[in-house]
């Protein structure tokens, strides 16, 4: 009698969503340190919000390379070393005590680790790990995010009320970093061949020649690069970046404006993600069933509707209450189905790369959130104007993914 085999990109696919729900505490961490930074060094909300920026640029610089780590030395060393970056940047953001370390710490070292934990290193392994439920992956990979935002943030928010937000970046470089190190150092694994073993733990042939040409990619990066879909791809991503960073920089902050106390504030950052969790993974499922790039569009159009609506309503914080769910509802139909539909166009051996691609617009394009957000701020006293400038960027991204039209195979 024969004993099947456990597929064990299931293993992975669990190690990858813990170093994604707590790789990223890296970004937020400031998001979460907003309220006491601002108060106890007298920094506005520009000097801040520009040390976000300068993180989400770096980020995307430094996921170039991160794609290229996964594609040629696999996921697994570059997660091991995304959890020591980890380490090093949270044990210096405790120690800031002017802008330029800062901007440093947090805008150079955490947005290194960030690059090599998030989202480029975690969906481009699962992608190499998965065919036929590739969204579905990339959706469970997505709300990592997710739940690591609903969970920690409050949590840092609070606890650092009680024990100071330094003290809290100390313990949180361990807490983060030693899981992240463990689970690249036993369990991921780069590719199911190095494990002999096939992509969803199916055996040869496929039932499909889709799936066919997925395990067999035709296309090289030179060349995707030379395609207007990846470059309509590109501007869709970097435009929803700014919306979701300047969301996730300003939503805490936002809610102590309108009423909410400091200890309090983190209960919107798991408003605003917690929602995120069931439409990443639910838009991820009904992207393999019924297209992913429908999901995209349609992921887009309700996200112009909500900022929309939000730019119209929002006066208060039960308002704020309402909207944050709903919008991160929205943004995230479509987040998580970015790496498995640049498998579906261009194959999985080089999709950390073009993801790579693609989170350079993220950060390039998307950095510009915080910023921006803050800027309109400072100036308007309200974010108002915020919430329709973002209604245009999804609007854009929109046109852009109604252009996007199906690639004839190439050979690399």
């Amino acid at each position: 009698m024969t004993t099947r085999k456990t597929f064990y990109g299931w293993r992975v696919l669990t190690a990858l969503f813990v170093v994604g729900a707590i790789g990223p505490m890296a970004r937020y961490s400031i998001t979460a340190f907003f309220p006491a930074i601002s108060t106890e060094l007298g920094w506005s909300r520009s000097e801040i919000g520009l040390s976000q920026s300068f993180n989400l640029w770096v980020y995307s610089l430094f996921a170039i390379l991160a794609g290229w780590m996964v594609d040629r030395m696999g996921g697994r060393k570059t997660i091991f070393f995304g959890g020591l970056w980890c380490l090093i940047g949270w044990l210096l953001l405790s120690t800031v005590t002017s802008p330029w370390q800062l901007y440093i710490y947090f805008g150079l070292f955490m947005a290194m680790a960030t690059s090599t934990t998030h989202l480029v290193p975690t969906q481009a392994t699962s992608r190499k790990w998965f065919i036929r439920r590739a969204g579905l992956a990339g959706g469970i990979i997505g709300s990592a995010f997710a739940v690591g935002n609903a969970i920690f943030i409050p949590l840092i928010t609070s606890t650092s009320s009680v024990f100071g937000w330094r003290t809290v970046s100390v313990v949180s470089a361990f807490a983060f970093s030693v899981p992240i190190l463990l689970l690249a150092y036993l369990v991921i694994r780069d590719t199911p061949e190095s494990m002999g073993q096939h992509p969803d733990g199916v055996t040869y042939p496929l039932s499909t020649s889709t799936e066919q040409k997925a395990i067999n990619p035709s296309w090289n990066v030179k060349d995707a690069l030379k395609t207007p879909q990846l470059w309509l791809l590109f501007i869709t991503y970097g435009l929803s970046g700014i919306v979701v960073n300047a969301m996730q920089a300003h939503i805490v902050v936002w809610a102590v404006d309108l009423g909410s106390t400091a200890a309090a504030s983190g209960l919107f950052a798991t408003l605003l993600n917690a929602p995120s969790i069931v439409a990443r993974v639910g838009g991820g499922w009904l992207g393999d069933r019924y297209g992913k790039r429908r999901m995209m569009i349609i992921g887009a159009l309700f996200s112009m509707l909500v900022m929309l609506f939000g730019w119209k309503v929002i006066r208060t914080q039960d308002q704020l209450l309402i909207f944050a769910p709903v919008l991160g509802i929205g943004t995230s139909l479509a987040t998580s189905l970015f790496a498995p539909y640049l498998g579906d166009l261009f194959g999985r051996e080089r999709v950390g790369s073009l993801f790579a691609v693609l989170t350079v617009g993220w950060g390039l394009i998307g950095g510009f959130g915080p910023i921006i957000w803050g800027i309109i701020f400072d100036t308007a006293g309200s974010y108002g104007p915020a919430l329709l400038v973002s209604a245009v960027c999804f609007a854009i991204a929109l046109m852009a993914l109604l252009l996007i039209r199906p690639l004839a195979n190439k050979r690399s």
